[in-house]
């Protein structure tokens, strides 16, 4: 009987150190950034890159703080576009910083007129917090950006852009209570889900079926994070929302799958936009058809602009 208790509890205490070093692997804070433009398919688009970065560090920029719903510290870059009345807030991706993932876009949106708010989503750069809740917990800080913008700026109209999780992020944030004067959404490369993302990346990156720990997953994050892996869906939120939509998605994403974006796109209830790109990997889409994704964002910011 003894033997059995010991193995019992041996094997509660792996169980045990294996759920956590899951949960730390997914969900806790860490400063290195999964992806570069030193190799992979980042790489052939580093020369444009370093110009977007050296252009955005010479741009006048105001660092703003405010407060989450749940007390956390945000951080945010706003450029001021000669007082532009529009407003574009950009949400960057997992484990990433605002500065990467739109370093290109940026410039495009200085062009295009509008002041650019880039954000630092929670438990990543200067923002507070120490678990990152793939886009459940952000979208709200999505609410409290816009509704502090509108306070401090008051724009006309404000956009919410989003890459990857930042993408999934705003689109959570679809259904929530947004001010009227959010005119659009524009959303590159999102997952469906938090579980969706999960299982994918479990299964491609770890060879494992994460389905049978996921309930045990949402549990440590009821317990540490207060939120839910299934609190919400972007396909729940888009189909509550009349916002307008525009979705990109590279065809050949071998992170989140371009079938998700596609999900999205069936649900969404409002007006609704989207491009396939053909060669493109995760969050490159931007770069590989430049010329046709700026384009393509102009008219859908034009069309929706009071």
């Amino acid at each position: 009987m003894i033997w059995i208790a010991v193995i019992i509890a041996i094997f509660i205490i792996i169980v045990g150190l294996a759920l956590y070093w899951a949960f730390k692997t997914a969900f806790m804070r860490s400063d290195i950034r999964l992806v570069s433009f030193e190799t992979g398919p980042l790489a052939e688009y580093k020369s444009v890159f370093d110009k977007s970065l050296e252009y955005i560090e010479k741009l006048p920029c105001e660092r703003l703080y405010i407060k989450s719903f749940d007390g956390i510290s945000l951080a945010g870059s706003y450029y001021n576009n000669n007082n532009s009345d529009t407003t574009i807030l950009l949400f960057h991706g997992y484990r990433s910083d605002g500065k990467f993932d739109f370093a290109c876009a940026v410039k495009f949106y200085i062009e295009l007129g509008l002041n650019v708010l880039v954000v630092d989503q929670r438990a990543n750069g200067e923002s507070g917090g120490r678990l990152i809740t793939f886009g459940i917990k952000e979208r709200r800080d999505a609410l409290s950006w816009t509704e502090y913008i509108n306070q401090k700026y008051s724009p006309k109209n404000i956009f919410l852009s989003g890459v990857s999780m930042g993408a999934s992020t705003v689109m959570m944030a679809a259904n929530l209570d947004l001010p009227k004067n959010v005119c659009g959404i524009i959303a590159d490369c999102g997952f469906t889900a938090p579980p969706d993302i999960i299982k994918k990346v479990a299964r491609q990156a770890f060879k494992i079926n994460a389905e049978p720990i996921l309930p045990m997953l949402d549990f440590m994050c009821k317990l540490f994070g207060k939120f839910s892996l299934y609190e919400t869906t972007t396909t729940k939120a888009l189909a509550e929302s009349d916002i307008p939509i525009f979705f990109i998605h590279g065809k050949k994403d071998g992170f989140v799958p371009c079938e998700m974006t596609e999900t999205s796109y069936e649900a969404a209830r409002g007006e609704k936009h989207i491009c396939l790109v053909d060669e493109a990997d995760h969050g490159i889409s931007f770069l590989v058809d430049t010329e046709n994704i700026k384009s393509r964002i102009s008219v859908f910011i034009k069309s929706h602009c009071s």
